[in-house]
């Protein structure tokens, strides 16, 4: 998961503060963080997201057993409607009677399924969509913070210029 590979990165970025300092002059272009409000913001980030793909797998779940239940509704009526159709076969009035009652059943069964399909794929795609948008704004908020660090780095290499050098 993508916002799972930015925290990561995120956080091998602090936790390789002290190479980038060894590479340059000290403090020049880098800016002191807190290491430990850093890391406990990421950890804060990912504990927020269990919880949302938590909600995101009982949103499935939930749409698997709506579509579950439709299709058992449906069996149930089209059983109904043969057992129906059995009982009615006494002479052929009655079977003509039932075959034509049990055709009506089994329409009026696979239109019901189907509006139900339907309407649990649109609240499916629904759920998808808002968890979809949901994981973009986390992904944009992961984004922000790592750009104002980074900007922030970057600030206070014109402003440490001229410290001098630690031996």
């Amino acid at each position: 998961m993508e916002i799972l590979r930015l925290l990561d990165e995120l956080e091998d970025m602090a936790d390789s503060g002290e190479k980038w300092y060894c590479r340059f002059p000290p403090f020049i272009g880098k800016t002191v963080i807190d290491a430990a409000d850093l890391f406990d913001l990421i950890h804060q980030m990912r504990q927020s997201l269990p919880h949302e793909m938590t909600e995101a797998s009982a949103l499935a779940r939930d749409r698997d057993r709506i579509l579950e239940e439709a299709h058992e509704q449906r069996a149930k009526i089209i059983e109904a409607a043969r057992e129906q159709a059995q009982l009615m076969t006494s002479n052929d009035e009655l079977v003509k009677q039932a075959e034509q009652r049990r055709d009506q059943i089994i329409a009026e069964a696979e239109v019901e399924a189907d509006h139900i399909r339907s309407e649990a794929e649109a609240w499916a795609r629904s759920v998808v969509e808002r968890l979809e948008n949901y994981t973009d704004r986390i992904q944009a908020t992961v984004q922000k913070t790592k750009k104002m660090l980074l900007a922030q780095q970057g600030g206070r290499e014109t402003e440490d210029a001229g410290a001098p050098l630690e031996q």
